[in-house]
């Protein structure tokens, strides 16, 4: 067990807590998934994704029907998922069994968890009786949030298809060359929100503010990045070969 340990480490240790290549958040989930990596090493990757997502489905049907009403048991599950969200690419390498199936399973993790407590949070607030411009901006970021997605992959796959159809180079997927460290800023800003949630109970309506709000740029900043790079690199890329009558 910590002769795996031992290997798993070493494999990642020049990449955490390297702000050039992942957030500060990011490397603390990978280390702890580093941890429990003996634990879960045999376990099949993409049930670690589904056991990830499945905790973010139970957190939130519990709290609907107010099973759950404790917000450091609901934050709990979700850290857990996050952790097993570093887990199952990990998992995927050991094994020797990495597919593009894993990488569109785990792409969904961001839509899907993330996506479900940004829920809970507007269903918090909702519930403390905001004003109605509070409220909807809180509906117009969760809005957001599927939507900035939905434009990345898009323009991803259109990246590629004008790469075969026309032998351009056009990179798929270049929103943190344009955002850089500010992508991960923003990540890291989130979950110290999440995480100050533990300790300052009192306030925990001023923390989901500022996740909400950051939330929000982030996206807005995204979707807006990816228009004008649409702009910028497919204006000149007719597709008038499949314009057919």
């Amino acid at each position: 067990m910590l002769g795996d340990l031992k290997k798993i480490f070493k494999v990642y240790q020049k990449e955490l807590f390297d702000y050039n290549k992942n957030s500060f958040f990011e490397s603390l989930y990978r280390l702890l998934a580093i941890i429990i990596f003996p634990i879960i090493k045999n376990l099949k990757p993409n049930f670690i994704t589904f056991i990830s997502i499945s905790f973010g489905f139970v957190v939130l049907v519990a709290f609907l029907n107010n099973y759950i009403i404790n917000l450091n048991i609901i934050l709990l599950f979700f850290l857990a998922s996050f952790i097993l969200d570093f887990s199952d690419g990990m998992v995927a390498r050991y094994q020797k069994k990495t597919s593009f199936n894993g990488r569109f399973l785990d792409g969904l993790f961001d839509i899907i968890v993330l996506g479900i407590l940004h829920i809970i949070f507007y269903e918090i607030i909702k519930n403390e009786g905001k004003n109605f411009f509070h409220t909807y901006f809180y509906l117009l970021t969760l809005v957001l949030l599927p939507i900035q997605h939905l434009i990345i992959d898009r323009y991803s796959a259109i990246a590629r298809w004008i790469n075969e159809d026309k032998k351009k180079k056009i990179k798929p997927y270049i929103r943190n060359i344009y955002l850089g460290n500010l992508t991960k800023f923003f990540f890291d800003l989130q979950h110290v929100c999440i995480w100050t949630l533990f300790i300052f109970k009192s306030k925990y309506l001023y923390f989901i503010d500022i996740f909400y709000l950051l939330s929000f740029m982030a996206s807005s900043l995204s979707i807006g990045i990816y228009i004008f790079l649409s702009d910028k690199y497919f204006s000149n890329s007719n597709n008038q070969s499949d314009n057919r009558a």
